[in-house]
């Protein structure tokens, strides 16, 4: 019996940066392709921040853009309330989707209680040797979401007996006190509202004094640091961009987007070897569609001798124009025609073009 299509929101900010300092794009696509591989059913979206773009190292960013003009990847508008998180939880709530995160959301507990429901929120995480492990979980209750759920519980309103809210109204402190008036009663809503937006206005200069502080104290502490130390501490960080470096110096001829963490080959030696004399640039061949990742589809190719060759197929080589998804044009199963487009022998794959 067919499973249900799964709508899955993926907080792609979350994932790219889990265990990292820095977002990786190829770590976030690596995640979505483990998760569609486990959940087959699955249709997801992924959302990332705005400012995600211009976090991730250089190399990826041309990839970035390219998914983001295909849709594969969404971001919030610029200057959105509470950022890519409200976001993500919008569009969840509206098309009664599953999470996709590691985050608990707590200043959003009030506003999303559906966060606790079992199988809305879904964690994951890669393990060496294993790859990428999914599981349900429930989100965390902290500061902040005790925080959030007073300020929300603040903002009720509560009107003078025998005053209904009209149909459209919304009982925010300002609207109530005008259905007050309009009814001619005491002006009780009032009164409460104002002090309403105090206790928040408040809370507000309370947290910006704190963030203020906690900033000062950080730069003074930087300012009395030795100059030896601060030398130190940038000889230290030099070699760490080295190292980071081919995880993101993806070679043109590469794949538009990474099927593997870094470098690491993806077919064994002697297969490529075998697969590269059979077919030239160029040339064309029969592969079977066995998977898809959120920017594309994995394409099996079998040689004459029997063995067979995982290549990539991105969305930009399915069509003219490129369709939104791979899973819009081809099928899990299809035997299809391709080109052979390139060859990345570093990382033993090709790129295939649908033809």
């Amino acid at each position: 019996m067919k499973q249900p299509l799964l709508r899955v929101v993926v907080d792609g900010s979350n994932l790219a940066t889990e265990g990292r300092t820095i977002p990786s794009l190829s770590q976030l696509d690596d995640a979505v392709r483990a998760f569609l591989e486990e959940y087959d059913h699955a249709d997801v979206i992924v959302v990332v921040d705005a400012s995600f773009e211009h976090r991730v190292a250089t190399g990826e960013r041309a990839r970035f853009k390219e998914a983001e003009v295909a849709g594969e990847i969404v971001t919030p508008p610029a200057g959105a309330v509470g950022r890519g998180d409200a976001f993500i939880l919008k569009i969840a709530q509206r098309i009664n989707a599953v999470v996709l995160s590691n985050d608990s959301f707590q200043e959003f507990h009030e506003q999303y209680p559906w966060l606790f429901d079992s199988g809305r929120l879904i964690g994951g995480k890669p393990v060496k040797g294993v790859g990428w492990v999914f599981t349900e979980r429930l989100p965390v209750r902290g500061v902040k979401s005790v925080r959030a759920t007073r300020a929300v519980k603040k903002l009720a309103v509560e009107l003078p007996e025998g005053v209904v809210p009209a149909i459209g109204d919304t009982l925010t402190p300002v609207k109530a006190a005008r259905g007050a008036k309009r009814a001619a009663v005491k002006t009780t809503a009032v009164v409460k509202a104002t002090a309403v937006v105090k206790a928040v206005k408040k809370v507000a200069s309370v947290e910006l004094k704190e963030a203020k502080e906690a900033k000062d104290a950080k730069e003074t502490a930087t300012a009395k640091a030795p100059r030896s130390a601060k030398k130190s501490t940038a000889t230290k960080k030099a070699p760490a961009k080295k190292t980071t470096a081919p995880l993101i110096d993806v070679a043109p001829s590469a794949p538009a987007v990474a099927l593997r963490r870094g470098r690491q080959a993806v077919n064994p030696e002697d297969g490529f070897a075998a697969f590269v004399k059979q077919f030239k640039i160029g040339a064309s061949l029969t592969g079977d569609v066995v998977a898809f990742t959120s920017h594309g589809a994995v394409i099996k190719v079998t040689l004459k001798n029997g063995s067979q060759i995982e290549c990539y197929a991105p969305t930009t080589s399915l069509g003219d124009p490129a369709p939104a998804r791979a899973r819009d044009v081809l099928k899990r199963g299809d035997q299809k025609s391709f080109r052979l487009v390139t060859v990345d022998s570093e990382r033993r794959i090709a790129e295939l073009a649908l033809t």
